[in-house]
Parts: structure tokens; C-alpha cells; sequence
């Protein structure tokens, strides 16, 4: 009983037991229902021990991300390139400015070189002080002179700029700067040219004495060399004679026998024979070798007035000019003739209409009979001072082969004209006539220069009037080429045909130019560079550059011919450097030197500024 009461006992706490595991929800986690019955219970009487905790499955590793790509280093912000230099921007700006000029067959050659700084004292930004009354005395060669208008010499020159440097090319104006350059470092500033006038006796009756001048080739008988006064030193010449008791004279006869008789080139244009800048050269010349016109209106209907100066000349008038009411009629002409007259120094032909409204007119011709001319002049100037003149004007030789004059020639007066004035005439006023008198002085005094020999009045006797050569164009190319060669020149393409450049022959090139303006400067400083035109101050350039940054600053030699146009010269940078320039155009258009001139002075404003 007990036994059956006991698994009676069991049986229901088993059932009972029974209803409470179906009475407990299911287990959270689906893969812990139906375990093991020895992990559901412990015996009785003993403790209870937790289920062990499932181990917690391991993570997944995370999902590689793909690497992101290398990060390349970021490129270096490229360098600049270097700021050019000056030499390199001047080059740059030159190209540009000459690329510009007129159409395409207009040949451009520049050359630019740097020489020195100017002395710091004498770099200004204001108009330069330059000497322009006396230029100073020569400087021995390589010595850098002081200079007045901040410009100095040095011996290494740098150079800035070159295009075609080496072509010759027509260089117009630009040749004087030969002639002047070679007659400046041959005689010297301070050489003389002389002038003899004096006396011989007289086979005219009544008369004692002949008046007689031995020509120096001195052009500086003119206007602007005297006050305005053409006649001024034949004045003086005047005052001398009568000082001494001269009061009546016979002929007036001149010896023009330093020069030859050809007074106007053979290769200058010759259809324009009559105009001023073809004037014929001698060595007695007054007035530029021309006669002024002046020609002003009448009443209408009425012939105007035409007067020529200077009193004495000689020059024939005919034909009239009509003075008219109607200004679209204002139309005249004044032709010179080729053959003078009986008597004339010139015949000129005048017609055409005046217009009654405008104001006087005054235009220069060229004279025929240059010495002629002279002594018209001279004799006229002596009777208006009070000396009585019989006549007539004769050329006659009065000077031997050996230089000396007649033994019954004699001396009043020795007049003379500084050389260094000459050229700087010859070279500010682009004076035809003081170049090709200076051409042919050249070719007379060049001989009595050796190689070697220094500057300076060359070493004649007392008694030796004039030099054993004749003067001639042939002659002083000659020694216009020898010097240059001594001076170490560059001489190739370069061909001297005359002194003044208005001969279409003549062939010289920018490297030469500057070359030359280089050896000017150092042996002879401001004396050559007070020579040449200022920028906007000076005649050929008093109107060039005028109020801008170059004004004062250069110092130039202009050309002009009909299809060529060319500047050279110094400039004084505001750097403190200097620099020589030499720009010559060719094949210029007749419409175009307006273009050319422009682009010549935009290039001097850029130099300026280097």
C-alpha cells in the first residue's frame, strides 16, 4: 500500500509538474526550446545552478571598404616666369613700334647700345642744361669728359637693340653726321675757318686800290650768324678800310680757288636746281648761297610787291604776280632761271595771284653764281657804308699753287668763323650748304693729316694762306673714309657720295652711325653732342617731342629725302644710362613720313625710359 500510495504521490507531482512546464511560455530564443531534461531541473535538495549563457556568436568583421585611391600630391602652382629684363623689354617694345611702320616694303634698321651712366649730379627730369653757345675744347682720346648735359663716355657699350644694324641703306641728313664728326676730331672745335681781305693796287682809273678777298670756305656770311644782319661782317669790313684811310676803291676781286668750280653735285635732283637746299657751294658765299623773296599783296587788280634780299644781289625779276580779291585764286610761282644774265647773280620768273588778304610771303632760291653773288653783295654793302666802289666784281687768282698770296696782296683783315659753330649750323639747321663746305674743306686740309696725327689746326707757315689741295667733293669723300677707317669704323656697305645726304648714293648703316656717335663722345664729349638738335628746343627738332618725357633728353641728327627717313642720336635715359641710337627707313612711301617720324619718336620716348 504504501508502495502504491508512494507511486500514487509520484505520479501526481510528475503530472502536476507536468502542467506547470506547459503552463510556461515558450523561451524567447527559438533555438533554446526542447533542451535536455538535465538541463531543465536539478535533483531535490540541491541548489539550482543557471544555465550557462550561450556563448554570443561572434561579429562579423566589418566589410572592408575598398581603399579609397592614393591622394596624389597636388601639383605646384607653376612658377612664373621671370619679369623680363630691361634690356629684353626695351627689345620687345622697339619690335612692336617698328613692326608698325608704313606698308610692307618699308625697310626699318635700328641699332641701340648703352655706354655710361650719366654723373648722378647731372641726371635731371626737367629739360637739360647743355652748353649750346661753346662747345668744349677736345678731350684726348678714351678720356670721358665732363658732361653738362648728363651724357659721359664709357669704353664697354652694350647693346640694347639690332635690327638689320648691318644693311646700308639711304641715310639722307644722316651723312652730315659724317662730315661734321670728321672735320670735328680732324681740325678740332676751335680750328678756324679764314676769310683774307685786303688789298691790291688798282689799274682802274682813279682808284688806287682794288678790294680783294681770298675765299676760307665760310658759310657763316648769313643772317643768322650776325643778328639778322646778312651783311654784318662785310660792315665791319667797312669800318677797317676807312680806319686806315680808305675811302674810294676799284674792282672788288675774289679768289674762290680753294674749292673747285662744281657748285652743285652731279647726283642731286636735277629738277630741283633752284630750291635753297641745293644752293651752290664756293668758297665765298654769303647768304646761304640763296635769294629771299618777299612777296606781299597790292591793292586788288594791282601787281604786288616782290622785293629781294639781300640789297645788292643782283637777282633779275620778271614777270608780275596780280594781286587778286578772291582767296580760292591765291596761286603764284617763282621759278629760277638756269642761264643768270649779263650782270645777274640770278634771273628769276615770277606769275601767278596774290591774294589781297594774306600777309607777306618770303621764299629762298638758290643763286647761280655763288661767288658773284658774294661780291654784289659786298660791294653794294661798301657803298652803302660810305666807300665809293667803281667796279666791277671780277674772280681772279690771288693765291699760288704753294699756298701764298701775290707779294702786292695786302692783309687788312683775317676774319674767321669757329669750325665747332659750323657743324652745329651744318647739323641743328640741317644746312645743306655748311655740310658740303665742310665736305670740301675735308678734302682740301686732309692731306696735312697723317695717320696717327691728333686734332688741331693743321701746321701751315704763317705765310700760307691756303692748304695744297683743292677742295673737292671726290677729295673729301676720300678723307671721310680714311678717317673712319683710323677711328676703327665699320665700313662696310658704307659708300660717301657728298657731305650734306641729298644724294641718293650715298649708303650708310645704323651699326656705323652708332659706332661713330660712340667715338664722338669719347674723345669729345658735349663739345659733339652740343652739336646736334635738342629734343623740342632746337630747330630740325624744336618741334619734335616738344612737352613730353624727351624733351631735353636727346640729342639727335634728322634725315629727310624723298623715300627715307632717319634719326640718330643720344639719349639720356632716365636710368641714368645713355645710349646712342641710330634708326634709318627706306623705301618710304610719299604719304607715309608722317608714320615713319612718329614711330621714330615713339622709339625715343621708349629709350627714355630705360
Amino acid at each position: 500500500m504504501h508502495t502504491r500510495l508512494g507511486a500514487g504521490l509520484m505520479l501526481m507531482v510528475f503530472s502536476a509538474a507536468c502542467a506547470a512546464d506547459a503552463a510556461q511560455p515558450p523561451p524567447a530564443d527559438a533555438s533554446a526550446a526542447r533542451k535536455p531534461a538535465s538541463e531543465a531541473r536539478t535533483p531535490a535538495g540541491t541548489k539550482a545552478v543557471p544555465p550557462a549563457k550561450p556563448a554570443a556568436p561572434k561579429p562579423s568583421p566589418p566589410e572592408k571598404k575598398p581603399a579609397p585611391p592614393e591622394k596624389k600630391p597636388a601639383p605646384a602652382p607653376p612658377v612664373p616666369p621671370p619679369p623680363p629684363s630691361p634690356a629684353e623689354a626695351l627689345r620687345a617694345d622697339l619690335d612692336r613700334i617698328f613692326a608698325k611702320v608704313g606698308g610692307p616694303k618699308v625697310i626699318v634698321a635700328a641699332r641701340v647700345i648703352a655706354v655710361a651712366p650719366a654723373r648722378p649730379g647731372d641726371l635731371r627730369d626737367g629739360p637739360a642744361d647743355l652748353p649750346r653757345a661753346a662747345p668744349a675744347a677736345a678731350a684726348p682720346a678714351g678720356a670721358a669728359p665732363a658732361a653738362a648735359s648728363g651724357i659721359a663716355a664709357a669704353a664697354a657699350p652694350e647693346v640694347l637693340y639690332s635690327l638689320r644694324a648691318d644693311a646700308p641703306l639711304v641715310p639722307a641728313s644722316t651723312m652730315k653726321l659724317v662730315t661734321t664728326a670728321a672735320c670735328f676730331d680732324r681740325l678740332g672745335p676751335h680750328w678756324r675757318l679764314r676769310t683774307y681781305v685786303g688789298r691790291i693796287p688798282s689799274s682802274v682809273a682813279g682808284a688806287k686800290w682794288d678790294l680783294a678777298v681770298i675765299g676760307g670756305g665760310d658759310p657763316n656770311f648769313s643772317a643768322h650768324s650776325w643778328g639778322g644782319d646778312t651783311a654784318g661782317a662785310f660792315r665791319r669790313w667797312a669800318d677797317v678800310l676807312k680806319a686806315r684811310g680808305v675811302a674810294a676803291l676799284g674792282r672788288v676781286v675774289l679768289d674762290d680757288s680753294l674749292f673747285d668750280d662744281a657748285g652743285q653735285h652731279p647726283r642731286w635732283p636735277a629738277d630741283q636746281r633752284g630750291e635753297w637746299y641745293e644752293a651752290p657751294v664756293s668758297a665765298l658765299v654769303v647768304n646761304d648761297s640763296c635769294i629771299d623773296v618777299h612777296v606781299k599783296p597790292g591793292k586788288a587788280g594791282e601787281p604786288a610787291i616782290v622785293r629781294v634780299e639781300p640789297p645788292g644781289s643782283g637777282a633779275a625779276v620778271d614777270g608780275v604776280i596780280q594781286t587778286v580779291a578772291e582767296r580760292a585764286l591765291h596761286r603764284y610761282s617763282i621759278d629760277r632761271l638756269p642761264a643768270a644774265g649779263p650782270g645777274a647773280a640770278v634771273r628769276l620768273r615770277v606769275a601767278g595771284r596774290f591774294w589781297s588778304g594774306a600777309g607777306e610771303a618770303v621764299e629762298y632760291r638758290a643763286a647761280v653764281a655763288p661767288t658773284m653773288f658774294f661780291g654784289s653783295v659786298l660791294a653794294e654793302t661798301l657803298r652803302e657804308e660810305g666807300l665809293a666802289v667803281a667796279g666791277p666784281v671780277a674772280r681772279e687768282r690771288l693765291v699760288g699753287a704753294d699756298g701764298r698770296a701775290r707779294p702786292d696782296f695786302a692783309c687788312d683783315v683775317i676774319h674767321s668763323s669757329r669750325l665747332g659753330a659750323t657743324a652745329a649750323v651744318a647739323n641743328k639747321r640741317s644746312q645743306n650748304l655748311f655740310a658740303e663746305c665742310l665736305m670740301k674743306l675735308l678734302g682740301a686740309y686732309g692731306p696735312l693729316f697723317p695717320p696717327g696725327a691728333a686734332a688741331g689746326a693743321p701746321a701751315l707757315p704763317e705765310d700760307v694762306l691756303l692748304p695744297p689741295r683743292q677742295g673737292a667733293w671726290a677729295a673729301g669723300a676720300e678723307e671721310a673714309r680714311r678717317w673712319m677707317a683710323e677711328r676703327g669704323l665699320p665700313l662696310q656697305g658704307c659708300v660717301i657720295d657728298d657731305g650734306s645726304g641729298l644724294s641718293k648714293e650715298n649708303r650708310l648703316t645704323a651699326l656705323a652711325v652708332t659706332e661713330l656717335l660712340r667715338v664722338m663722345l669719347e674723345r669729345h664729349g658735349d663739345a659733339f653732342v652740343g652739336a646736334l638738335a635738342a629734343a623740342g628746343e632746337d630747330r630740325s627738332m624744336a618741334n619734335r617731342l616738344r612737352g613730353t618725357a624727351a624733351e631735353g633728353r636727346i640729342w639727335a641728327k634728322t634725315g629727310h629725302v624723298f623715300g627715307a627717313s632717319a634719326l640718330s642720336g643720344y639719349v639720356r635715359a632716365r636710368s641714368g644710362c645713355t645710349l646712342i641710337f641710330s634708326i634709318i627707313m627706306n623705301n618710304v612711301h610719299l604719304s607715309e613720313p608722317g608714320t615713319t617720324r612718329a614711330a621714330q619718336d615713339k622709339a625715343c620716348l621708349r629709350m627714355v625710359e630705360y
